[in-house]
């Protein structure tokens, strides 16, 4: 336990580093902006990470406000979900969270990455073959899944940062 608190102590610190890096070319999200949420993350951020992604594959949605994004990846399943906005309050949007964190499974660890209220991740503990975050900013809650590997955990951060500095808020 000691070992994943401290990484991800680690991880906090990287995050508020690289801030200052993840500027980006991509336009600001829009909330309840449908297929448009995917762009938050493009083929180009994965793979400026390290996570080899060639394209959007698919975007499903349930309504306007939240996307399924699925990557075409040679490394294994990539994917981007978005909930833009999960709920009118923040108390509504923890409650998607701990849905999400639910759905995907594993033991996620709460940690912090500058600019998101909340953010947690199981790739400290792997017990299958992906590597997830769930973040929420305000009412807005996203999760991204890629392959497990000993990079993951920075890799997500990093992501996560794209993200983050992409919504419209």
């Amino acid at each position: 336990m000691r070992t994943i608190s401290h990484s991800l102590a680690g991880f906090a610190v990287l995050s508020m580093a690289l801030s200052a890096v993840s500027h980006s070319s991509a336009q600001a999200i829009a909330p309840s902006s449908g297929k448009a949420m995917c762009s938050a993350l493009t083929a180009a951020d994965f793979t400026k990470v390290g996570v080899p992604v060639s394209r959007l594959r698919e975007a499903n949605l349930d309504d306007q406000k939240s996307a399924y994004c699925i990557y075409d990846s040679t490394a294994g399943k990539v994917e981007f979900d978005i909930y833009f906005p999960a709920g009118d309050t923040p108390a509504e949007a923890q409650n998607a969270v701990r849905a999400a964190q639910a759905a995907i499974g594993g033991h996620f660890v709460p940690f912090a990455v500058a600019g998101a209220d909340e953010v947690s991740s199981n790739a400290a503990s792997p017990n299958g073959p992906d590597s997830s975050i769930v973040v929420r900013k305000g009412t807005t809650v996203f999760n991204i899944g890629i392959p497990q590997s000993p990079q993951a955990l920075p890799q997500l951060v990093q992501l996560t940062l794209f993200v983050v500095s992409r919504l419209k808020q």
